[in-house]
């Protein structure tokens, strides 16, 4: 009768070890999809097309030469 109990106790222990840990890969599962979404967005902000690096290159060109 006592094994019993403890079976059942340790049944019911890692069922709820089991629901927790879905739980906490569920809130990663979502910071990460919160985390792709913030690079995707960084990455469209930072992309440089070839005509702008010759504007800068240019200008930057044009500077030193004023300079000196």
């Amino acid at each position: 009768m006592m094994i019993m109990d403890i079976n059942a106790i340790m049944i019911v222990l890692l069922s709820v070890t089991i629901v927790c840990l879905l739980f906490i890969m569920y809130v990663m599962y979502v910071r990460i999809q919160q985390l792709l979404e913030e690079v995707a967005a960084l990455t469209g902000r930072m992309e440089i097309t070839g005509s702008e690096l010759e504007q800068l290159t240019r200008s930057v060109e044009e500077y030193k030469r004023a300079r000196g």
